[in-house]
């Protein structure tokens, strides 16, 4: 003899309330931020040319370029930059919007690695000096990298990372889009101290 079970249909709907409860748990928890997520900056995205506008900072990466070394001479440095990888040499035109800043510690990331700007060539990047408003700084800023990371299938959906401050918590930052696997790689770029120009 075989017992029935049977379901009534206010047993049915307490069950697929409980499915329903735990169904949309899990949806906001995938959806919701985690850890480092919780105070990332905000990404404001586009294109090598394309003006960005944060909260901070406005301005555009003009151009990347890839070299083996870099010559500093016509910023009266004798310092040359060679790299056991290769030089990302991102051209950059950034201004302040309301004061004063600088850029704190601009990132190249291709996958799930990011790279830092070099902190090689003082008083010669971008990244080393302050920018102010109503004057764009047009300058480089430049990164090391290995050339298997250049080799890799990530390297053409590589960002560039701009933010104002150390204190970039719930702030803006300026990523750019970039393919790095297009691009030829230079024996020499030369580069020079950043220039102002009014806005």
């Amino acid at each position: 003899m075989t017992a029935r079970v049977r379901v009534t249909r206010r047993g049915a709907v307490s069950a697929l309330t409980v499915v329903v409860a735990l169904t949309a748990t899990v949806v906001v928890y995938g959806i919701t931020p985690h850890g480092d997520d919780i105070n990332a900056p905000f990404n404001v995205r586009g294109d090598i040319g394309d003006v960005l506008t944060g909260r901070t900072l406005t301005g555009s990466v003009t151009g990347v370029r890839l070299a083996s070394s870099i010559d500093a001479t016509a910023a009266d440095s004798e310092w040359t930059g060679e790299t056991t990888g290769t030089w990302v040499v991102v051209d950059a035109d950034i201004a302040a919007r309301f004061e004063p800043s600088s850029l704190y510690r601009p990132t190249l990331t291709i996958g799930d690695t990011t790279y830092y700007a070099t902190e090689r060539l003082p008083l010669v990047t971008l990244d080393d000096g302050s920018v102010r408003p109503g004057i764009a700084s047009a300058g480089v800023i430049l990164f090391e990298v290995s050339d298997e990371a250049l080799r890799s299938p990530e390297a053409a959906r590589a960002e560039i990372g701009i933010n104002a401050s150390f204190q970039a918590i719930l702030d803006s930052r300026l990523v750019t889009q970039v393919d790095l696997t297009s691009l030829p790689v230079e024996a020499d770029v030369a580069v020079s101290r950043p220039q102002e120009r009014v806005l």
